[in-house]
């Protein structure tokens, strides 16, 4: 199993959301091959941040799933219109 850190930035005029309702729309853009086993996420003025552990083949591959998860819960989220992803960064 692995630990990955991952936080979200939102735009200055963006509603703040509770650690709920992100943990919410993180679980609900998880599917079954992601390896996703918990979730901790923490809400802020500028976003938030929090952790994934996920069970995956190696650091670089759960680093990937973390950030797909992350990207899929933005795309799919109407709650997180102009959030974005600022860590893990990459590809």
């Amino acid at each position: 199993m692995h630990l990955v850190e991952f936080a979200f930035a939102k735009p200055p005029q963006a509603p703040e959301l509770s650690s709920d309702v992100l943990l919410t729309e993180l679980w609900a853009a998880c599917g079954p091959d992601d390896g996703v086993e918990h979730v901790r996420v923490h809400a802020s003025r500028a976003g938030a941040r929090g952790v994934v552990f996920l069970l995956a083949p190696d650091e670089a591959s759960a680093v990937r799933r973390c950030r797909a998860v992350c990207r899929r819960a933005l795309t799919l989220s109407s709650v997180l219109g102009g959030w974005w992803l600022a860590r893990p960064a990459g590809a």
